[in-house]
């Protein structure tokens, strides 16, 4: 309701400056500025003894003068009090204690109050001076209060509880004028207290001069009592009366299955879920994938526009949103996302279009359409929201109405279905950089979040520590682990150096894992350690989680399907690095099964859209290749056999964790470690087997998508200007376009 202006008999005179009792403790001086004197001057109020706080407002009169009122804690004794304006004073009046002061007369104060004025007056109370003089609880202030309110409207009406939402929290609804205009807050009246409820609320759309449903939650840790709230808007204010009877809903479950339509009112409910603790978003999971939404698309037609949203996923900074929109008349205008307010937001000033196709009318028919996919900023997602809501815009003005079908909630399901918004094909900078980028970084820093380690369990391991860790991340594979062990028990320097840290990234194997390396031990009587994460968080994760686990001054990082070819490679890695101290990081030479060259150090080069991406030298080449057999300073190596000093990987924070599922987080750190000062080496007398990348075929988010490409363009992007100088300042045209050739020449044959 609108402020009232109704005639009042009460008029006040405040020529003379009159004090009030406010609260029990709080008073307030109020006073009228003299015509005479100018309204933008200061005026002040001094007393002996300054109180704090003093807080002050000037409202309007209604004759176009200005009233000054001041609220403070007076003394316990009666106080010479000033008014002064540009060090002339004005008044002089005696304040005495709050005990010996007349209660406020609303009626009189407001009497002469312009209609802003008494609203500005009634904001003041509920939130400056309530806040600043801590009134909240105090009775009289609360019947000052109640008074404001009665005087400016003619009584409330009613608000009803829907259900109960939480524990000791309600679901209340009620009905708001449309012309009251936005609300701007609302407060709570109770015996007990004023309060500020949550600044979150549902406001529905209706036509003009209509009453919008309004709905907001409100804690009452105690059985329901009645309340008052108050709506603040910049038009006025509002009053509603909530009523002690009982809920209209049984329980949250009730109220959601009988608003299954109420598509504004679920999705409050959902961003109210989650954002509370113990179980919110859960339970705001748990309703949608019971209840969800019907899913909307619109058909495609060869003489009408046809759209269908496929990838809605709300994260923390925003939405990420795909699918297709096919338009043969020339009439689709964009697609907009609708808030739960009802505020379509266009997304495609910033989304990323390619050739697709979608299913024909015909069962196994393929029709061509437009793929997009887009990114949308939001200052305040809306929660684990799991079917956000969308609508076709046509160029005529009129809108049709999309529903995506229930997104995942999961960090790792979401990342999956954002790698395979845009085929590989049409993975370029536009599509990462403002889009796919901002929303795997989303996702990834929410899943690192997530992954813990679970457990861990030793085997035999020593008091003393040992001068080397061997790292082993497995990751579902543990068909080389008896190779690569047994190889590792028969090198007599590593059994008296080395320890093994296993980290189990794939938990669901834990008791086949924990069976196999207690039998392995039994065996070759090796010390190690288990490391068991709590679900599958990519290859840097399991790393850093066994660094932190390893005790030994060198680290070897090393893959499961990497298996030594003879005794002393270790050792021909690890000396180096304790011998020469500006040498950061060292690799050996990889072979594959066959014999064939995989790695003799990593190089750089840029393939056809200007990413740089990583290259082995020689990789092709027969093992015993002259120029593989050189040690050498390389501008990198593989994180399949890295051996670093621990101090070092530490100091530069080990690998990187945002690149997705594994790839070019070992380049990533040979370029932090030479940033840090250090040196890269490559050594051809220490040589393994690497059966490559027989884990990561495993991963379906790493095989199925855009992944590779991400790493490598995140990479680029990181490292752009410090790998041209790079590749510039260490290897010769010639010698990049030799490895190059050879390379090709063996992928052609």
């Amino acid at each position: 309701m609108t402020f009232d202006e109704r005639a009042r008999d009460a008029s006040g005179n405040f020529d003379k400056a009159k004090a009030f009792r406010l609260a029990s403790e709080a008073a307030v001086i109020i006073w009228d500025i003299p015509a005479a004197l100018p309204v933008a001057a200061k005026y002040t109020l001094s007393l002996p003894h300054q109180p704090v706080p003093l807080v002050s407002m000037m409202v309007p009169l209604a004759n176009g003068r200005q009233r000054v009122l001041w609220a403070l804690r007076p003394r316990t004794e009666p106080e010479q009090v000033e008014i002064s304006a540009e060090c002339s004073n004005l008044q002089s009046f005696v304040l005495r204690p709050v005990r010996d002061l007349p209660a406020l007369d609303v009626e009189a104060l407001f009497a002469d109050l312009s209609p802003e004025g008494c609203l500005k007056v009634l904001n003041n109370l509920l939130t400056a001076w309530r806040s600043a003089l801590r009134l909240s609880r105090d009775a009289v202030f609360i019947g000052a209060v109640e008074d404001a309110l009665y005087a400016l409207t003619s009584g409330p009406r009613p608000a009803n509880f829907l259900c109960r939402i939480a524990e000791g929290r309600y679901l209340v609804e009620t009905a708001i004028s449309a012309e009251f205009g936005e609300i701007g807050a609302i407060y709570a009246l109770g015996a007990n207290g004023i309060l500020p409820l949550s600044s979150h609320f549902l406001v529905g759309a209706q036509p003009a001069r209509a009453h919008r449903p309004c709905h907001f939650v409100i804690e009452l840790p105690r059985p329901p009592q009645p309340l008052l709230f108050v709506f603040l808007g910049k038009k006025g204010i509002a009053l509603r009366e909530l009523s002690t009877g009982k809920t209209r809903y049984p329980n949250l479950q009730t109220l959601w299955a009988e608003h299954r339509g109420a598509a504004p009112l679920r999705e409050f409910v959902v961003r109210w879920l989650s954002g509370q603790p113990e179980g919110g978003a859960a339970t705001a999971v748990d309703l949608q994938l019971r209840l969800p939404l019907p899913s909307r698309q619109i058909v495609k037609s060869g003489t009408h526009p046809a759209a269908e949203i496929d990838l809605a996923l709300v994260l923390s900074g925003g939405l990420i949103a795909g699918g297709w929109y096919h338009d043969p008349t020339s009439t689709f205008a964009g697609i907009d996302y609708l808030t739960e307010n009802g505020t379509a937001l266009p997304l495609d000033g910033n989304w990323y279009t390619f050739p697709a196709w979608a299913r024909g009318a015909e069962e196994g028919s393929r029709t061509d359409v437009t793929g997009f996919v887009a990114w949308l900023p939001l200052d305040q997602p809306p929660g684990v929201l799991l079917q956000p809501r969308f609508q076709m815009r046509l160029a005529s003005g009129a809108a049709k109405p999309l529903v995506p079908k229930p997104q995942p909630f999961e960090p790792a399901a979401q990342r999956n279905r954002i790698l395979r918004a845009v085929p590989p094909q049409h993975a370029i900078d536009q599509a990462f950089r403002t889009i796919l980028a901002p929303a795997i970084e989303d996702v990834e820093q929410r899943l690192g979040k997530t992954i813990t380690v679970d457990c861990t369990k030793d085997y035999g391991l020593h008091e003393k520590a040992p001068l080397v860790s061997i790292v082993v991340p497995l990751y579902r594979v543990l068909d080389f682990l008896r190779f690569q062990l047994s190889g590792m028990a028969t090198d007599p320097w590593i059994v008296s150096n080395a320890e093994i840290v296993y980290v189990l990234d794939s938990p669901e194997i834990q008791d086949q894992t924990e069976h196999l390396l207690g039998g392995l031990h039994l065996l070759h009587g090796l010390p190690m350690k288990l490391v068991v994460m709590n679900r599958n968080g990519g290859y840097a994760r399991a790393c850093n989680a066994g660094a932190r686990f390893a005790r030994g001054a060198v680290l070897v990082m090393l893959n499961s399907d990497v298996v030594p070819r003879a005794a002393g490679w270790l050792q021909k890695l690890a000396r180096p690095l304790l011998d020469e101290m500006k040498l950061g990081a060292i690799g050996p030479k990889l072979v594959f099964e066959d014999g064939s060259l995989q790695h003799a150090g990593l190089y750089f080069a840029r393939d056809k859209r200007g990413v740089w991406l990583n290259h082995h030298f020689h990789k092709g080449m027969p093992g015993d290749y002259p120029p593989a057999q050189v040690p050498r300073p390389v501008p990198g190596v593989t994180g399949a056999c890295l051996v670093a000093r621990r101090d070092i990987y530490e100091f530069v924070g080990g690998y990187t964790e945002d690149y997705v599922i594994g790839d070019y987080e070992d380049s990533d750190l040979c370029l932090k470690i030479r940033r840090a000062g250090f040196d890269i080496a490559y050594e051809p007398s220490a040589s393994l087997y690497h059966f490559e990348r027989r884990s990561i075929r495993r991963s379906p988010d790493y095989m199925r998508g855009v992944a590779s490409q991400y790493n490598a363009w995140l990479h680029t992007e990181r490292w752009n200007g410090v790998i041209a100088e790079l590749m510039a300042a260490r290897l010769s045209a010639a010698e990049v376009g030799a490895s190059l050739n050879k390379a090709a020449a063996r992928s052609a044959a």
